[in-house]
C-alpha cells in the first residue's frame, strides 16, 4: 500500500500569500511573516554572495520550515558576519553609543546593629544612548 502526499491548500489566495519583497523571511502558506521563528542566519557560502545571509526559519502558526538567502542590512551583516570588538547594544536598530562613565555608590549593611557603620559599595558604571533618547546604564 502507498500513501501518495497531496498538497495542501494555503489558508490565504496566492494575491494574499506573496512576500512583499523578493528574499524577505516570509510564510507563503499563513501570508504573514507574524508568527516566524528564526532558527539560524549564517553567512551565504555560495559565490557572488557578499549581499546575502543563509537563513532558516519555522513558521510557529503552521509549523512550516523555510531556508533561503535573503539580504542583509549592515547591522545583520555586522553581528552575523564579524565577531564584534566588544560587546554591542542596540536600540532603535542601531548601535548604542556611548555617553558617560559614573561612579555610583552603593550602600550594604555589614550588621543588623543600629550604631554599625556601612560599608560603601562602588560601582562603576558606562551610561550608553541611542539616537531616540533611549539610555541604559550599565556596569563598566
Amino acid at each position: 500500500m502507498s500513501i501518495e502526499a497531496t498538497p495542501e491548500e494555503p489558508q490565504l489566495s496566492a494575491a494574499e500569500t506573496a512576500a512583499p519583497a523578493e528574499y524577505v523571511p516570509w510564510c507563503s502558506y499563513c501570508g504573514t511573516d507574524e508568527y516566524l521563528i528564526i532558527e539560524s542566519v549564517e553567512p551565504s557560502k555560495a559565490a557572488n554572495s557578499a549581499e546575502f545571509l543563509e537563513i532558516s526559519y519555522t513558521c510557529a502558526e503552521c509549523d512550516r520550515f523555510y531556508g533561503h538567502p535573503v539580504r542583509h542590512s549592515p547591522v545583520w551583516a555586522r553581528n552575523a558576519v564579524s565577531e564584534p570588538a566588544e560587546t554591542e547594544y542596540l536600540h532603535c536598530g542601531e548601535p548604542m553609543q556611548p555617553k558617560d562613565n559614573r561612579t555610583v555608590s552603593l550602600f550594604e549593611p555589614l550588621s543588623t546593629e543600629p550604631e554599625a557603620a556601612t560599608a560603601d559599595v562602588v560601582l562603576e558604571t558606562s551610561i550608553l544612548r541611542c539616537s531616540c533618547g533611549f539610555q541604559i546604564e550599565l556596569p563598566a
